[in-house]
């Protein structure tokens, strides 16, 4: 066992040298990529297989593993300064969103020059999905459907003492967390799909229709009941804050600061709802992975396959074949997933295979969150910048509010090898951390080796096929003239 140990120590540094020799490479202008493809798809297989030798390898070392997060700073209710800022901070979530809803009936008709559809789909869906990521689950502080629900229900009980607050109904245990994967392959469809959610108008719609949809969910079954199992945003936002490196500690009133993605194999699951979890968390990555795939060349060659088989449907629909290639996607690699947790629960009788993918499913998350960098980053950092001169006239009335109305964003502030590469390593990145959490989710059960080994072993083979065709869709258009 020491031998192999440092083996596996020689290895790895020897690819520290290997790697300087390719970083000698680079990428000009052009999208061409500094090596075939071929290595960096077959390198990259072979560095998460690796990985996964190396955790198993090392699987005594991992077994008391679990530190106890650093407390950063202890957060007193009654503390006059940050009770004045968090407040602060909440009435700004409410004061942006109605000027982000003003700005859909009010502003610029033109959707390049209008507030909400770069806020909506960049600032706030892109930018707080890498936010929080990183920085751990702030959504509860600032989101503003919590603010206003508690607003009606002061208003309610000074006009109508007699009613409720809330009806606390029990959700149907069958729906489990199918309404808000549902909302979630909705939400996409609209972003990838529906090119006429970017007009401000119906945006405005769209942020009323889910505004009456939440408020009904938290009065008819109550917050927490909602935000856990039917509440979209809420429940994407947590799951990603359990990657991030802070979080909250209710117990002690806490924050704390914790390792990339301890969240999601030290989480107490008997106070989180886990059940049903997997389509949520599968959505999360196919409906990234179906982006890449429907803006690539490839996608022309599904069209007309689709046009075969389907032609009174798609010249009825433009948006026909987009929906099916987004809900194909995810039953793809949902029913991959599910299949690949049941030959690991044939190995191992420990698990109940009901379970089985609800209890590892967080460890895709870090997947998640290398592609969400890897697909969007980019557009994001060039696209962010629109944000900075369009909130100077929200309402497109000659106003300029914080001097930079005269700002243009800088498009060529990231070069074409600096996304490649970030691509690259963050796709990488995330398949290792996933890694990492499957196995310490899955000794979080069992300590029996063989156990560890056949479960382990099933979820590295998807994750190598998953790293490998992410990297094929993102290099697509670099290597395509």
């Amino acid at each position: 066992m020491k031998i192999a140990r440092h083996a596996l120590h020689l290895f790895f540094l020897g690819c520290f040298f290997i790697a300087s020799i390719c970083n000698a490479h680079s990428i000009e202008e052009r999208y061409d990529l500094p090596l075939p493809l071929s290595f960096f798809i077959i390198g990259s297989g072979l560095v998460v297989f690796v990985s996964f030798l190396f955790l198993f390898i090392s699987f005594p070392s991992f077994i008391h593993l679990h530190r106890q997060p650093k407390v950063v700073l202890k957060l007193f209710s009654h503390h006059t300064f940050l009770s004045l800022f968090i407040n602060v901070v909440k009435a700004l979530s409410i004061l942006l969103f109605f000027t982000v809803l003003g700005a859909c009936f009010w502003g610029n008709p033109d959707p390049l020059e209008n507030l909400a559809p770069n806020f909506i789909w960049i600032t706030w869906w892109l930018g707080l999905s890498l936010l929080i990521s990183f920085f751990g689950d702030f959504w509860p502080i600032i989101n503003p459907w919590t603010r206003l629900f508690n607003f009606f229900q002061w208003a309610f009980k000074i006009l109508l003492p007699s009613l409720p607050s809330t009806f606390n109904l029990p959700l149907p245990q069958f729906l489990r967390m199918y309404l808000a994967t549902a909302f979630l392959l909705t939400w996409s469809w609209l972003e990838l799909i529906y090119p006429v959610a970017f007009v401000p108008e119906r945006i405005g719609q769209l942020i009323i229709i889910w505004t009456l949809i939440n408020l009904s969910g938290m009065f008819l079954f109550g917050v927490k009941t909602w935000q856990t199992r039917g509440d979209v945003f809420s429940i994407y936002f947590y799951w990603l804050g359990q990657f991030g490196c802070y979080f909250h500690n209710p117990t002690s009133n806490t924050l704390e600061r914790r390792y990339l993605s301890q969240g999601l194999w030290s989480i107490d699951h008997k106070q989180t709802n886990t059940l049903g979890l997997a389509p949520f968390v599968i959505a999360m990555l196919s409906t990234v992975l179906f982006d890449g795939l429907h803006g690539s060349s490839a996608w022309f060659v599904i069209e007309q396959f689709l046009m075969k088989i389907f032609p009174q449907w798609l010249n009825h629909s433009s948006y026909f074949s987009g929906t099916f290639g987004l809900i194909s996607t995810w039953l793809l690699f949902w029913g991959v997933y599910q299949f690949c947790c049941y030959i690991a629960q044939r190995y191992c009788t420990t698990i109940d295979l009901k379970t089985l993918p609800d209890t590892l499913v967080p460890s895709l998350i870090p997947i998640a969150v290398g592609y969400l960098i890897a697909h969007n980053f980019s557009s994001f950092v060039i696209q962010i910048q629109n944000f900075i001169y369009l909130i100077s006239d929200p309402f497109h009335l000659g106003w300029d509010l914080f001097h930079t109305k005269s700002f243009r964003p800088n498009i060529a502030i990231i070069e074409a090898s600096f996304t490649w590469y970030l691509a690259f390593f963050s796709i990488l990145v995330g398949h290792i951390f996933a890694l990492w959490s499957n196995h310490l989710l899955i000794m979080g059960k069992t300590h029996h080796r063989k156990d560890v080994l056949m479960m382990s072993f099933t979820h590295t083979i998807l994750m190598v096929f998953l790293t490998m065709l992410s990297l094929i869709i993102i290099a697509e258009p670099m290597t395509t003239s």
